[in-house]
C-alpha cells in the first residue's frame, strides 16, 4: 500500500505531441484515494490519451505522469497488479470463451477472484461459455467490465466504458462500480459523455478542453451552479466586463453564456447596465458543464 499522502493518480504539466498537435498541453490532474473521477470534455479534448499516457500505453512527450507515487512508466508488479483497466476499444482473446481468458489472465494477478468473476458475469448478464467472437460488442464490453473488476483492483481506469451498453446493462455496471467502492474504496477515474450516468456516481468531475483541465471540483460544485445568458445590444454587451459573474463561458453576438453560483446573482444583476435582461437556468447539469467545455 502507498502512503496516505501519495496521490493514486497523478499527472503535472503533461505534454504529449502528435505531429503538430498538443493533445494533452500541460495537464494536472490530482485524484485523491477513494475519489471517482468523471473525465468529460468535447472529442480531442486530451481523455482518451490521458488515460494512455497515465497507463504508459502511450509515451508523453514530458511532464510527470505516476500512479501510486511511481513513475507510470516504470511500475514495479506490486503496484501494475492493483490496476484495473477498461479501454474503450474491447481488448479481448476472441479465440477464447470468456470463463477461459478470466481464468488464463487470473494467473497474472494475485488477488484474482474467479468467484467474484463468476458472479459479476452473472449480475451484468455475461455468458462465460459462449467464445468471445460470438458476442455482440456490448457483451464483450460487459467481460471487459468483468475482467477489470475480477482482479479486485484499488485503482480502476475505465475508457467510455458503457458507450456499446444499453440503458438497463449501464445501471447493472454503475450498480457494480458503486457496490466496489463502498465496500473497498476504489479510486476510479472514468472518461464518458454520459452525463446523467457520471451524475450517479461519481464524487467528482473534471473537464478537459485543449489539452488542459479546465476545471476539476467535486460535482456538488457543479450540481449548485446556475447558467444565465445575458441578452441585448452587443455594443453593451462588448463593453461590459461582468465582474460578478466570473469568466463568461461562450458568446454570440447579442448574447453571452455564464456559468455562477447563485449567490453572485444579485450582484451581476445589479451591475448589469440597462437595456441587458438575463434569462436563468438552473438544474441542468449537461447544460452547466457544455458551458466549460466550449
Amino acid at each position: 500500500m502507498q502512503p496516505k499522502d501519495v496521490y493514486p493518480i497523478s499527472a503535472r504539466d503533461v505534454v504529449k505531441t502528435f505531429g503538430e498537435r498538443r493533445v494533452l498541453d500541460g495537464l494536472s490532474l490530482q485524484v485523491q484515494r477513494g475519489n471517482i473521477v468523471g473525465l468529460l470534455g468535447s472529442n480531442g479534448s486530451g481523455k482518451t490519451s490521458l488515460l494512455r499516457v497515465l497507463l504508459a500505453l502511450l509515451p508523453r512527450n514530458s511532464g510527470p505522469a505516476e500512479i501510486g507515487g511511481e513513475n507510470s512508466e516504470s511500475l514495479p508488479p506490486e503496484i501494475r497488479e492493483r490496476i484495473g483497466y477498461v479501454p474503450q476499444a474491447t481488448q479481448l482473446f476472441v479465440w477464447l470463451t470468456g470463463g477461459a481468458m478470466l481464468q488464463y489472465l487470473g494467473a497474472f494477478y494475485p488477488n484474482y477472484d474467479h468467484e467474484y468473476a463468476l458472479s459479476i458475469a452473472d449480475r451484468l448478464q455475461v455468458s462465460l461459455k459462449t467464445g468471445i467472437e460470438a458476442l455482440s460488442p456490448g457483451q464483450q464490453q460487459r467481460l471487459s467490465i468483468v475482467r477489470a473488476l475480477s482482479t479486485r483492483p484499488e485503482i480502476l481506469i475505465l475508457d467510455e466504458p458503457m458507450s456499446a451498453l444499453d440503458p438497463a446493462a449501464r445501471i447493472s455496471v454503475i450498480d457494480e462500480m458503486i457496490r466496489e467502492h463502498r465496500a473497498r474504496g476504489i479510486t476510479i477515474v472514468v472518461s464518458s459523455h454520459i452525463v446523467h450516468d457520471l451524475q450517479r456516481y461519481c464524487t467528482h468531475l473534471a473537464v478537459l478542453k485543449d489539452g488542459r483541465v479546465a476545471v476539476h471540483q467535486p460535482i456538488d460544485f457543479f450540481t449548485g451552479l446556475l447558467r444565465v445568458v445575458v441578452t441585448g445590444e452587443e455594443s453593451v454587451l462588448a463593453s461590459t466586463k461582468f465582474t460578478q459573474a466570473g469568466h463568461v463561458r461562450s458568446s454570440q453576438p447579442g448574447e453571452r453564456s455564464l456559468v455562477i453560483t447563485p449567490d453572485s446573482l444579485p450582484a451581476l444583476e445589479r451591475e448589469l447596465p440597462a437595456g441587458l435582461s438575463i434569462r436563468q437556468f438552473a438544474g441542468d447539469l449537461e447544460a452547466v458543464l457544455s458551458e466549460w467545455m466550449r
